[in-house]
């Protein structure tokens, strides 16, 4: 009996073995993979960018109170708005930084771009029957040569690779405009007069728009954004050029620019 027992026993031992050993030999020990880090829009920024502007602003002109005394012929050719339809290619840069809470995405933005942004106008009058004055030519020119702006972001992840954002805050830029307005008096004095002026400065305004960004790869993305700059009114006036004409002597136009530009631009970030 005891034999018996002791040879249970044994087998038992030696069936556990095997068995322990073929278990070992069909689940060798491996690592677990590595999860994909999960992309992140908080911190430092800075890229380039590039795009095309588009103006809808106008320029305004009229007869101050001094030309009034002309009569409503002068006031005819020379009171008007004009649209130079300014368009170009823009490019820059800009720097940021974001915070991220969840989906939600905020953050300060500043960028600075040049600009060719630029339009011309040029039109004339013909002689209005029982006026005094013949007839007039308008031109106008107006150009952004740079601007900057500095904005707040706010925005909310569609995915955790791609932004959805609204902006807008402070813009400043350096406008150059100028215009002329010819006017011809062939029944009175015989002469032609010229309100040329023109204005050179920065201005400031604000700016708005939205966008989309695209985390591509570990730490770069890809965008492209809308954004409306508007750099307000600016004025300059023109007096009569030569003032030797008794007709003419005195009398001045007032013209007044407004900037506003439409800006389509796509650009490339690096996330520190």
């Amino acid at each position: 009996m005891k034999k018996i027992i002791l040879a249970t026993v044994l087998a038992g031992i030696g069936a556990t073995s095997a068995l322990a050993a073929d278990i070992g030999a069909s689940t060798p020990y491996s690592k677990a993979p590595m999860m994909a880090p999960v992309p992140t829009w908080a911190g430092f920024y800075i890229g380039g960018n590039v795009g095309y502007g588009w103006g809808s602003g106008t320029t305004n002109s009229a007869a101050l109170a001094s030309a009034n005394t002309l009569g409503t012929g002068f006031l005819r050719q020379v009171d008007g708005s004009f649209n130079p339809r300014s368009k170009g290619v823009i490019g820059g840069a800009q720097i940021g930084y974001n915070w991220q809470i969840g989906s939600l995405v905020a953050g300060l933005e500043a960028d600075i771009q040049g600009s060719d942004i630029k339009g011309s106008f040029n039109n004339s009058t013909l002689h209005q029957n029982g006026d005094a004055i013949d007839g007039s030519a308008h031109t106008v020119n107006e150009r952004l040569s740079w601007f900057g702006t500095v904005r707040g972001r706010l925005g909310t992840t569609v995915t955790p690779d791609l932004m959805l954002y609204s902006t807008g805050g402070f813009a400043y830029g350096q406008i150059s405009n100028s215009a002329n307005t010819n006017v011809i008096d062939n029944d009175g004095p015989g002469t032609s007069m010229t309100y040329p002026a023109s204005v050179s400065k920065v201005k400031s305004g604000w700016a708005a728009g939205a966008g989309a960004e695209w985390m591509f790869a570990r730490g770069w993305s890809a965008r492209i954004e809308y954004l409306h700059v508007d750099l307000d009114k600016v004025s300059a006036i023109g007096n009569a050029t030569p003032a030797t004409d008794v007709f003419f002597r005195g009398t001045s136009i007032n013209y007044t620019w407004r900037t506003q530009e439409n800006i389509v631009r796509g650009g490339v970030n690096y996330h520190f």
